[in-house]
């Protein structure tokens, strides 16, 4: 048996501790509690659900024994008193005003039999009530898998209609179930010699039909198509009726089409559901509106596991559905609005100017915060968060344009009720301006030649390998000098990486000849979704006259994770001329490391986030052993950059790694004017 709580009522605490002793001596796990007035009882009838008041003594009580009884019969507690049988007058003046038991306080026995008893009738009824509340629960999901069904279905008893699904009332081309309230079927179905009435009364007899009954179905607008009919026994609202489903004859109906339209459709909120909404996304990547710019908005509700918590299901719906008509209001026909997962919605649309889509996505978060939900006799008032991600060139599907506002999500709902926008690798800012002033920058620095490299040295602690140098791409501005990790997104979403690679490379390739260090160049992922760019590289490495085993080109882990084939595509090309691969940002998540199972790599750089302060934090100890492991596994060199104080270096050749980059290494670097 599971501890439950005793209420004792009496003036002094020493018959609960006495109480308390019997019954834990008697193998009964029981919690006590001591009550002495009437607000002490109140207080634990709120708060520790007792299964039994036990009310010791009447005469020398506190609290009056009418209260007490009042207090019992509202909570639905049983109320004993525990006294002696010596007094049958007394028991009858008390018993005469009052509606409960009497225990024999001077025999132990039946009172312990009488709480076992009491805590196994509670726990029965704690069971009961949760299989009741299982019971409500499957059947509001029965229901809601009913109504979002595409088979037409509906219930009838004695030739009328007691519910009809969304499929049936949309066939029948209704809006809901009150326009057939009062039609009989056998207005509506024509089934030719079949005696429609014989059929309904054999229906409520039990006598099926053997197989489906052809019928032609008429409108409440007069018009008509023709179905087969199938019925069955079913029970609607604790009570005997006939399902009947509703399967069209004629495919090429009108009625299929509707049907098979609601598969994309959320049966909650009547919003697309998420493979609708994906299609439509990946539609937009593929033929991107010519006018407009796009964008997608993610919406969650701030703290909504808590409100999960407070809600019944049947309220939390409520409460699903009511956010998605807010959402849905400020859109035009021409937006998308989809439920992409248990609480979180997605908004795909299309406006002039970046400004008007942060404006929509700003004027949802006000709107909800402003906004007052009535769920049954409650009413509550939310904030939600908002990530949005612009849909730009470089967008390659419909998951990772989600992934990318679901990324912008998770910052704005760090203080909630605010809306952000999806920069990758930078942080995320509340204006999508700014980046025009950074596409204005790169434009100059092309037209004005103030592109540079930086060369930094990659030192091998074995010291009996080859020289290796990587180049490091550096702008010109009025502010100061940017390097590449600065502008590299921007470029690359705005076409103008691959311009600037193009910029770049060839100064750098002359400066390789008289050298014979092996060199690092990183692509752009413009450069990499580039089919011409392979040959075009080919012949800059003929016209410099520099040997293509001595470069080492350079994507990013998530880069090369997005646009796996075209890396593939690329190193094809170029491996022939003795060209290798490098991966950077390289970390310990499974989708780095399958990188090793699917490209020739020969070379990867860690992510600088994993070696600093490497000698506190075990952890990312243990994640650079993991990447030196799966490396060594392909025959792949491991490489360490931003490595800031020789402490981690200890650790790093512990650790299996050879190639170090550096700030201590500062001589070693040198520029590269162009």
């Amino acid at each position: 048996m599971h501890s439950v709580n005793l209420l004792v009522i009496d003036r002094s605490a020493e018959s609960a501790d006495l109480i308390n002793s019997l019954l834990r001596n008697s193998g009964i796990k029981i919690h006590v509690i001591h009550a002495q007035t009437s607000s002490d009882v109140k207080r634990a009838l709120d708060h520790d659900s007792p299964v039994l008041l036990l009310y010791v003594d009447p005469d020398q009580a506190d609290a009056h024994i009418e209260e007490i009884n009042e207090l019992a019969a509202a909570f639905a507690v049983p109320l004993a008193l525990f006294t002696r049988m010596d007094n049958p007058e007394r028991l009858a003046t008390l018993l005469s005003s009052t509606a409960c038991f009497v225990i024999n306080s001077e025999n132990d026995e039946l009172f312990t039999n009488a709480v076992s008893h009491l805590i196994r009738s509670s726990e029965s009824e704690r069971n009961q009530e949760k299989q009741q509340a299982y019971v409500e629960e499957l059947e509001h999901r029965y229901n809601l898998l009913l109504d979002s069904s595409r088979d037409a279905i509906a219930y009838i008893h004695e030739g009328l209609h007691v519910y009809a699904n969304r499929a049936y009332l949309d066939g029948l081309g209704v809006s809901d179930d009150e326009e057939i309230a009062g039609l009989s079927l056998l207005e509506m179905l024509d089934a030719g010699e079949v005696n429609l009435k014989d059929l309904f009364k054999g229906l409520s007899k039990g006598q099926f039909p053997g197989g489906p009954l052809e019928v032609k179905v008429s409108r409440p607008d007069a018009s008509s198509f023709l179905a087969n009919l199938v019925f069955s026994p079913a029970r609607f609202d604790g009570e005997d009726c006939i399902q009947m489903m509703m399967q069209l004859k004629d495919s090429s109906n009108e009625l299929a089409a509707e049907l098979e339209r609601l598969r994309s459709i959320d049966p909650l909120t009547r919003l697309l559901n998420r493979r609708a909404f994906s299609d439509a996304l990946d539609a937009c990547i593929a033929s991107p509106p010519s006018n407009d710019v796009a964008a997608m908005l993610y919406v969650e509700t701030d703290g909504i596991k808590d409100l999960q918590n407070e809600l019944s299901p049947e309220d939390m719906d409520a409460f699903v559905s009511d956010l998605a008509e807010t959402i849905k209001k400020p859109l035009l026909p021409t937006d998308s609005a989809a439920r992409i997962s248990e609480h979180g919605f997605a908004v795909l649309l299309a406006r002039p100017t970046n400004a008007q889509l942060e404006k929509i996505g700003r004027e949802l978060v006000a709107s909800y915060r402003s906004h007052i939900i009535d769920i049954g006799d409650r009413a509550i008032s939310a904030s939600c968060s908002i990530g949005l991600a612009p849909i730009g060139r470089l967008a390659t599907n419909a998951l990772e344009v989600i992934a990318c506002a679901r990324k912008a999500h998770a910052e704005a709902a760090e203080n909630g009720d605010q809306l952000v926008i999806y920069r990758p690798q930078l942080t995320a800012v509340t204006a999508i301006s700014g980046e025009q002033d950074w596409i204005d920058r790169i434009r100059t620095a092309l037209a004005n030649q103030d592109l540079y490299s930086v060369q930094q040295s990659i030192v091998d602690l074995d010291g009996d390998g080859e020289q290796m140098m990587e180049n490091i791409t550096f702008m010109r501005g009025e502010d100061g000098d940017f390097s590449s990790r600065e502008f590299q997104e921007i470029a690359d979403r705005n076409d103008l990486a691959g311009a600037i690679d193009r910029h770049v490379i060839p100064g750098l390739l002359k400066t390789f000849v008289d050298s014979e260090e092996r060199q690092i160049i990183s692509l752009s992922n413009n450069s990499i979704l580039d089919y011409g760019f392979p040959g075009w590289f080919v012949e800059q490495l003929k016209t410099s006259c520099v040997e293509g085993r001595r470069i080492i080109l350079q994507v990013a882990a998530n880069e090369a994770v997005t646009n796996l084939r075209p890396a593939q595509r690329l190193m094809k090309e170029l491996k022939p001329f003795g060209c290798h691969l490098a991966i950077s940002l390289f970390d310990s998540d499974r989708r780095s490391l399958q990188l090793l199972e699917h490209l020739d790599v020969s070379f990867i750089k860690i992510l600088p986030a994993l070696t600093e302060n490497l000698t506190a934090i075990t952890k990312n100890q243990d994640e650079v052993s993991r990447v030196v492991e799966a490396a060594e596994k392909h025959g792949v060199a491991v490489i360490a950059e931003e490595v800031s104080d020789t402490a981690s270096l200890a650790v790093l050749w512990q650790c299996g790694i050879k190639l170090i980059a550096g700030s201590f290494l500062r001589e070693s670097s040198k520029v590269l004017a162009k």
